[in-house]
């Protein structure tokens, strides 16, 4: 029934197509490639965990369902390497190759090849949509200091920060201690 590789991800749907109505639930775990967000990447721990439901709607297979993945990452606060679970919901569309004129214009479909769909596209879709562009291992993570690279979380460092460098450096020779409103 699946073909599983990091390249794709097979399913049969023979057994649907001829009956409206009718569904495959696909229920698997399967390799993952890893994916790229910007300059972030994200590397799976462990297989994928696929709960889908491919469904036959007439005009084609409506696919819904989750997506789970556990994926090694690095906090863009401190650098440190951590591993998030991220969880996406699976949307998806599959028709005959020829029937892309009966579907409107703004829907977005895959081709059913031969007795086969493709599954994979549509989970690395919803995987992306559910990852953050700037992971984080703990809400609470200060960071490093921009100066000596010292963990901020673990406590402060000894820097003395350059004040200088501040876009509001110019301030300080505006505002009086006076307390002249004037």
């Amino acid at each position: 029934m699946a073909e599983a590789t990091p390249d794709q991800l097979k399913i049969d749907v023979a057994a649907i197509v001829d009956e409206l109505a009718d569904t495959i639930d696909v229920e698997l775990e399967f390799p993952l490639a890893p994916i790229t967000l910007g300059t972030e990447e994200f590397v799976p721990v462990a297989p994928a965990r696929v709960d889908v439901t491919l469904t036959y709607a007439g005009t084609g297979i409506v696919a819904s369902g989750t997506v789970a993945a556990d994926l090694a990452a690095t906090c863009s606060r401190c650098l440190q390497e951590f591993v998030m679970t991220a969880t996406g919901d699976v949307e998806g569309f599959y028709v005959r190759p020829g029937t892309e004129a009966e579907i409107p214009e703004e829907q977005e479909a895959e081709l059913i090849v031969g007795r086969d769909i493709d599954l994979l596209p549509a989970l690395r879709a919803a995987l992306a949509l559910a990852l953050p562009f700037a992971p984080v291992h703990d809400e609470e993570c200060k960071g490093i200091c921009g100066t000596c690279g010292a963990d901020l979380s673990a406590g402060p460092c000894d820097c003395t920060p350059d004040l200088s460098l501040s876009p509001f450096a110019v301030l300080k020779d505006i505002i009086t201690d006076s307390g002249d409103d004037a």
